[in-house]
């Protein structure tokens, strides 16, 4: 074996080690930390063909009316930096999440960005997932590969929520400095208004 493989084998094995001795030795008694269903997987198609701009600014004024009132917990993001070697990188992974207090899931997004060499491979430079977590007993309910499209949907609608809130009837032309995702995004969502 090379190195690499046996340490990881010696790492498998003292992880197994250690959860034998963790929990009772007897099967059935660990039965019940396997029976959480398999999380829904939603794919990118499935995503982008079942949610709009209107959706995301009903759920995003939502989620403001809620985070004013102070029952939003948002953590610090987390930031994976990915250095660029023979191995890996270079790009960068974000991890964000949030919960509405009261409400009966969580979610947490996991966003890779900047990995430029996928274009090489035809592939896009970043991808991303929501995960949507049981509030009750901490099950994952469903994974959503959204690659950016509910994020810049998000984006989006908090511009036009913000639109709704800090203009008037008498205002009305928008402008947009800048080409990139979030002026593509925000036009539509302030399309979209009444």
């Amino acid at each position: 074996l090379t190195k690499p493989i046996a340490l990881k084998a010696i790492r498998k094995m003292l992880a197994l080690k250690l959860l034998r001795k963790s929990f009772p030795s007897n099967a059935a008694s660990l039965r019940h930390l396997s029976s959480f269903p398999v999380p829904r997987l939603f794919d990118y198609e499935t995503v982008t063909s079942n949610l709009s701009v209107t959706d995301a600014i009903d759920s995003v004024e939502n989620a403001f009316a809620a985070l004013a009132k102070g029952n939003v917990e948002v953590p610090m993001p987390m930031h994976i930096g990915i250095k660029e070697s023979d191995n890996s990188g270079p790009g960068d992974c974000h991890i964000k999440s949030g919960y509405v207090s009261g409400t009966p899931t969580f979610t947490v997004k996991l966003a890779c960005v900047s990995f430029y060499k996928n274009i090489e491979q035809t592939l896009p430079p970043g991808s991303g997932i929501f995960i949507v977590v049981s509030a009750v007993t901490g099950a994952p309910l469903g994974i959503f590969q959204e690659n950016r499209f509910m994020t810049d949907l998000r984006t989006g609608a908090a511009g036009a929520v913000a639109m709704k809130y800090c203009s008037n009837e008498y205002q009305t032309t928008v402008g947009f400095i800048g080409t990139g995702a979030i002026a593509r995004n925000m036009a539509p969502a302030a399309a979209s208004l009444p």
